[in-house]
């Protein structure tokens, strides 16, 4: 299982990073709005609660760890359904710091 971490960068864009896997890389490419930074090696989205869950839901049988300052950052208001509740009980919160 995959190790996938979920942060924000400054501009505060939704990061998504892991170890190179063909079949993460799909699953990413389903999720609209996604961009690849090569430099970088990572996939950032528009910052927005309906995109968070939509990640959270791809990876729901993936090893998700979320920056908690992430969470903390998104927009209120979106309709989390009982699916999108039971993907999160998988999600970790992590720090990125050492």
């Amino acid at each position: 299982m995959a190790r996938i971490y979920i942060s924000k960068d400054s501009s505060g864009r939704i990061i998504v990073s892991f170890p190179y896997d063909p079949l993460l890389v799909w699953k990413m490419k389903t999720i609209e709005g996604h961009r690849w930074h090569p430099v970088e090696k990572h996939w950032s989205f528009p910052r927005s609660e309906d995109i968070f869950e939509k990640i959270l839901k791809v990876f729901r049988e993936e090893n998700v760890h979320v920056d908690p300052n992430l969470r903390a950052d998104l927009p209120k208001g979106s309709s989390r359904d009982a699916e999108t509740k039971q993907d999160r009980s998988r999600v970790v919160p992590c720090s990125l710091e050492p």
